[in-house]
């Protein structure tokens, strides 16, 4: 059968809804200001194939990660042995999850037949699972160092959870029980919202109704995808970009990536990436699919329904071993930087193809800290997210503070963390004047975080990038600013690593200055009143406008 238009604008849009409110009953219910506060999540409404049918807006890179985990669900259990009362959990990278502090909790949803009719399915990123470090372990060479691991399982809702043996293993493997327990428990919340939510839609419309609008949303954003990749030009595109070595002064890490268009099917091949390295910024093979996709998600505008019919036309190549897709024990706790440097590649292969259409490069990277403190053996600890600037595109120049294409994270506010967290107090909180590339369409400005350390033994851990590389332009766009991270004590500076685990003490003040992003187009082109208004917003000075925009001070125009 296929559905009336009404019919298909209601369940549709009641599909995505039930996926939405998941994602705010999670958030309202979650314990850590990385779920709570950052939005670190996703949730969706699966078929019962395992097909991706609406997701919440969330992180993009986990977004079709549900899809991928109940692939592998599937060849394990089998879809067809699934029964009432079943749920599955896990967090192994190396079984199609992303990395081990996004834990992934699925329900299967059966109708008065007991017949499996769909899954409600979450993962959130979760403060601390274990491991060698209080958050993330740069050092790890294994994947073993960077917390517990939980294989794909299928387990008992009921007795499983809710105080049953899976939460007393977490228990006993994590540093922050009450909170990790907490976020775990908000998800269970999530999918038995969607569960509720789900079976609504079924009652009122039917099972045939309910099946086939699914089929049709994904037939439906299949069609949208298809239409968008038949206006890129046939041909081959190659792009590269370069991800930070280990430690300062260390060789880069070349990231290659290369699109074929046909028609209206793309076939992305990022075979000639770097071999696996063996710090953690490996990427499971899940995320580099995820990553992927986001990307040319992207290109659907702010209306997209993403869903599996969005990337049925997509067909991605990976070399086993390569940094895209590593063999296990390989780290990837760090995975989100490989995923963007990756994603930057193909962008910048996009920009050949249709640069009218595609932006400059961003600060495109998690630049990400966690800081703990142990007081009377209670660990106290938090992980924030930081954003930088945008990208300059045709038409607009970058926003500014604001999360990139694969995180979509929100915001810490400030008071948030100094009320949960007495150890730190955030000193500035600001943009970076002259940080976005030069360009007709300038890049977005970076952002500079200050946290002075008001305890002795603060444990820090760090991850990011382009500490070693700038942010490029797009179109005869100049680069933006490169990211840095700096201890300040006792009147000096001391420079760390982008990944790195250190120690603070009482008085430090921790400085995180992140990128801004770069220009797109020719800087002369500028329009002079738009400098002007920058000058006057403090967004660049007059010296570094002098430099980058020299024909705004010809006689007769007036940039001052």
């Amino acid at each position: 059968m296929r559905l009336s238009p009404g019919d298909f604008a209601v369940i549709s849009g009641a599909m995505r809804s039930a996926a939405g409110e998941m994602g705010e009953a999670l958030m309202r219910a979650a314990h850590s200001t990385i779920v709570r506060e950052s939005r670190d999540f996703c949730t969706s409404v699966l078929d019962a194939n395992g097909d991706t049918v609406a997701q919440a807006e969330g992180t993009p890179i986990q977004m079709n990660s549900l899809s991928s985990a109940l692939d592998w669900i599937s060849d394990k259990y089998g879809l067809e042995t699934v029964k009432p009362g079943d749920a599955f959990l896990l967090n192994n990278a190396y079984e199609n999850g992303q990395h081990l502090n996004d834990i992934i909790l699925i329900l299967p949803i059966f109708d008065a037949d007991d017949a499996l009719i769909a899954f409600a399915g979450t993962i959130a990123h979760h403060l601390e699972v274990g491991g060698a470090m209080a958050g993330s372990n740069a050092d790890a060479t294994e994947i073993y160092q960077e917390g517990l691991i939980l294989p794909s399982m299928r387990i008992d809702f009921e007795k499983d959870l809710y105080g049953g043996p899976i939460e007393q293993i977490i228990t006993a493997n994590v540093r922050c029980p009450d909170v990790v327990l907490g976020d775990l428990r908000a998800q269970m919340s999530s999918v038995l919202r969607g569960k509720a939510r789900l079976l609504e839609i079924l009652e009122r419309y039917g099972r045939e109704k309910f099946i086939t609008g699914m089929a049709e949303l994904q037939d439906y954003s299949e069609r949208r995808m298809r239409a968008v990749i038949e206006r890129i030009p046939d041909g081959v595109y190659a792009g590269d970009d370069m991800l930070d070595g280990q430690r300062a002064g260390d060789p880069l890490v070349p990231m290659r990536a290369k699109i074929t268009v046909r028609d209206d099917e793309v076939e992305v091949d990022l075979s000639e990436c770097a071999d696996q390295v063996v710090w953690p910024i490996n990427i499971p093979l899940a995320s580099s699919q995820s990553g992927t996709l986001t990307l040319f998600a992207t290109l659907l505008g702010p209306e997209a329904i993403t869903n599996a019919g969005t990337y049925r036309p997509i067909k991605i190549i990976t070399r086993k071993g390569s940094i895209v897709d590593p063999i296990h024990p390989a780290p990837v706790r760090g995975r989100m930087t490989g995923v963007y440097r990756m994603a930057t590649a193909l962008k910048r292969a996009l920009g050949v193809a249709v640069p009218d259409q595609t932006a400059a490069a961003g600060c495109d990277g998690t630049f990400s800290v966690t800081i703990a403190y142990k007081d009377g053996g209670q660990y106290n600890m938090f992980t924030e997210i930081l954003a930088g600037g945008n990208g300059g595109a045709k038409g607009c120049d970058g926003a500014e503070a604001i999360p990139q294409i694969l995180s979509n994270t929100g915001n810490a506010p400030v008071e948030a963390i100094e009320r949960g967290h007495p150890f730190v107090r955030i000193r500035e909180y600001s943009l970076i004047a002259n940080s976005g590339g030069a360009g007709e369409f300038r890049g977005g400005l970076g952002i500079r975080k200050r946290f002075e350390i008001l305890a002795d033994e603060v444990l820090l851990s760090t991850n990011g990038d382009r500490h070693q590389s700038d942010p490029w332009g797009l179109a005869g766009g100049e680069p933006g600013s490169r990211t840095a991270y700096i201890i300040h004590r006792d009147g000096q500076e001391i420079r760390i690593d982008a990944a790195s685990n250190q120690k603070l003490y009482k008085g430090d003040i921790f400085e995180m200055v992140i990128s801004g992003g770069g220009g797109w187009g020719d800087p002369t082109s500028r329009e002079p009143a738009l400098i002007q208004q920058d000058i006057r917003n403090g967004r660049i000075t007059i010296d570094a406008a002098r430099k980058s925009y020299p024909h705004a001070f010809e006689p007769g125009v007036a940039a001052e």
